[in-house]
């Protein structure tokens, strides 16, 4: 009799889990990956920051700083960015279990942006390589996920701004 009254909410939950689509979803018609590079951390390294934000080709993106040059991601790079996001084998969700990081607040180091299929939506995953996490904003809202992968190594083909 148990086993009955398990069958239908398990079959539920199967069929409108996979009806939930990952936004990475999105890559499959996106042609073009960009990346930004963020600023130096506000707090650590402030008189940086602060003289770096006075720049002319600066931004900012969901209320952090980035260097405004947009760069089109390609070839091998390209390819591994795309595998990392689309497959999320780089990066896991974050649950309520995670112990909560002491590294300050969020900082990216860097934002990888793609359009959405359709409806051209701006998609955002932030990286920070100090915490280990990633931001993923779409629209109105934001997913925090744990960086499984390096992708401090990919990531850092793009700096071309930030203070040595």
């Amino acid at each position: 009799m148990k086993i009955k009254s398990l069958i239908f909410p398990l079959v539920f939950l199967f069929v409108f889990s996979g009806c939930q689509k990952s936004v990475f979803q999105s890559l499959k018609k996106a042609d073009d990956l960009f990346v930004y590079e963020g600023l130096p951390h506000p707090l650590r390294e402030n008189p940086i920051f602060e003289k770096e934000k006075k720049r002319d080709d600066i931004k900012q993106i969901k209320n952090h700083w980035f260097y405004d040059a947009k760069v089109k991601a390609t070839g091998k790079t390209r390819d591994q960015l795309m595998n990392l996001l689309f497959y999320e084998s780089g990066f896991s969700s974050l649950d309520h279990k995670t112990p909560p990081k002491d590294c300050g607040p969020f900082h990216p180091d860097y934002a990888i942006m793609w359009k959405s299929d359709g409806d051209g939506v701006e998609n955002y995953l932030m990286i920070c390589f100090t915490c280990s996490e990633g931001k993923l904003f779409r629209e109105r809202k934001t997913k925090t996920y744990n960086l499984i992968e390096s992708w401090e190594n990919l990531l850092g083909n793009f700096k071309a701004n930030r203070p040595r």
